[in-house]
């Protein structure tokens, strides 16, 4: 009877370590000498990756609404005035706004009503002031007169001639008038020098119809009297409002 084969018992242990199963989606690393803890690269993990992401754009976002917070901050605040530079030593000094004499009159741009001179100025007959008045319509500057007549009234008028370009003349000493206009007179005139014609500004002259003007030609080849200027009394200060 052929002999038996002998077998395995199961409790035997081989001397051949044990392989490993081949695993081709994660193969071994290759040990190499003086490298240890090698490790096999492991799968990246999505949601991880995700959360970093999502992280860095809240970041981004909140530096962005910081900036424009700051940028509109900057926008809507009042200008800051510029520091003067000035050298050391150099002297600082504070501005001083030229006083102007009392009754001195800067023509408004539109053509209001405007302080021309002071009842003061005035206090005296026949004493007057040269004024600029601005026309109301077009705001076009002419210079004019006022004149404190004896009675304690007022004449204001334009020094350019009715429809021409010359300008009158405010005449006090009565013997001029007799020696230069050939117009002997009782109290001053105004005169043109252009053309010789003398206007009285205790007399009302005609414009036509039933309209009068104060300044009637008493002299010469005037056409008409000076074209009047309104004047008021406020206070302390004559004020021309208004233009015939």
């Amino acid at each position: 009877m052929p002999a038996e084969t002998p077998t395995k018992s199961a409790n035997v242990v081989s001397d051949k370590p044990a392989e490993k199963a081949f695993d081709r989606f994660h193969p071994e690393m290759p040990r190499i000498p003086g490298v240890v803890g090698a490790r096999r690269h492991s799968k990246p993990n999505f949601f991880d990756a995700n959360s970093q992401l999502l992280v860095q754009i809240a970041g981004a976002a909140a530096a962005a609404t910081a900036i424009a917070l700051a940028i509109s901050w900057w926008i809507k605040s009042p200008p800051r005035k510029a520091a003067a530079s000035f050298s050391p030593g150099t002297a600082v000094t504070e501005s001083v706004v030229p006083q102007l004499p009392p009754g001195t009159h800067i023509p408004a741009a539109s053509g209001g009503p405007a302080t021309v001179a002071t009842i003061e100025e005035l206090s005296k007959p026949w004493s007057s002031k040269k004024f600029t008045f601005a026309k109301p319509l077009t705001t076009e500057t002419i210079n004019a007169m006022v004149i404190r007549l004896p009675g304690g009234g007022l004449w204001a008028f334009s020094l350019q001639e009715p429809y021409g370009k010359c300008d009158l003349e405010f005449v006090t000493d009565i013997s001029q008038l007799a020696v230069k206009y050939g117009y002997r007179a009782t109290h001053p005139m105004v005169a043109n020098p252009c053309n010789g014609t003398v206007y009285d500004p205790l007399k009302a002259g005609s414009l036509g119809g039933s309209t009068l003007a104060r300044g009637e030609i008493v002299h010469g080849g005037g056409i008409r009297p000076p074209i009047s200027i309104d004047v008021v009394v406020s206070g302390h200060s004559i004020v021309a409002d208004g233009m015939e």
